[in-house]
């Protein structure tokens, strides 16, 4: 099977449009996202009715909420003030979204809320040793795990125990940081192994990272902001027949128009609405 692993598209309906493109390309199976489709970008009903698409045409695998969006829902907590305020302001649109293409604001609310999705998915099955989750294994919704982590043995130790142990799994995909990447369940010379997907395709000519006999946790990066400073849309292609067969992800990175993008955060903040703020139209030009 072959699927196309997906995460953090925040409101981002250019970059998210772009990416399904590439994915239809790649002539996958099914597509699985891994939370966040809303908070911080301009076009969260947009976001929401795509995925909502996707699952109709049974093209969507699952989707996992992510803490955008059940805070979207029932409120932020523990969020920046920008992030806060761009949720609250992605709540009210979406409550306001009306019917469109007979989908109605409170099929997008009940969705996002999560009501119908689980926080994380487990293939138990001896050929599906495979975790999915938001954040992390330990906290599905708000745990970050990133790249300097490689150097918090206890923390990361926990992780891959929490994955092994508790789960019985061998691989997890997981978002939430932005930042794309393998974590390898060794150690050497004091800190866990780690690629990019810069080391990935240095290392590999074809760029397809094997999935063998050590423990992953694999971070699919973003598709709507980016922040390993690359402005292009990051998201997983997973090969995947059964444990032992010739496994593999490789990452992908899509061009889109940021333009447009900048220009609907533009056009909310015109109705002086000024709740998305500036910083969040700017990062996405870098991808930080």
């Amino acid at each position: 099977m072959r699927y196309a692993l997906i995460s953090d598209i925040h409101s981002n309906y250019e970059a998210f449009c772009s990416t399904l493109r590439d994915i239809e390309k790649q002539q996958v199976d099914k597509i699985c996202c891994l939370g966040d489709l809303v908070g911080y970008g301009p076009n969260p009903v947009e976001c929401v009715d795509e995925i909502l698409s996707l699952r109709k045409r049974n093209l969507l695998e699952f989707c996992l909420p992510g803490n955008h969006d059940q805070a979207a829902i029932f409120g932020p907590e523990g969020f920046n003030y920008m992030a806060q305020d761009a949720i609250e302001w992605t709540g009210d649109c979406l409550e306001k979204s009306g019917t469109r293409a007979g989908i109605q604001a409170f099929d997008r609310l009940d969705f996002l809320g999560g009501s119908t999705q689980p926080q994380f998915r487990f293939y138990r099955r001896p050929d599906w040793p495979l975790l999915f989750v938001h954040g992390s294994p330990r906290n599905f919704l708000n745990e970050y795990v990133f790249d300097d982590d490689v150097t918090e043995l206890d923390k990361m130790g926990d992780i891959f125990s929490c994955v092994g142990k508790k789960f019985s799994a061998k691989y997890c995909f997981m978002g939430h940081t932005h930042v794309p990447g393998v974590f390898v369940n060794k150690i050497v010379e004091g800190k866990y192994e780690y690629h990019t997907p810069e080391d990935i395709r240095d290392e590999y000519p074809d760029g397809k990272f094997p999935l063998g006999a050590e423990m992953l946790l694999v971070n699919v990066g973003s598709v709507g902001q980016p922040r390993d400073l690359n402005p292009k849309s990051c998201y997983v292609i997973l090969d995947y027949e059964n444990e032992g067969s010739n496994n593999s992800i490789e990452y992908r990175r899509v061009e889109y128009d940021v333009t447009k993008t900048v220009e609907a955060f533009d056009k909310v903040r015109r109705t002086g609405d000024d709740r998305l703020h500036s910083f969040l139209s700017d990062r996405i030009k870098e991808g930080r």
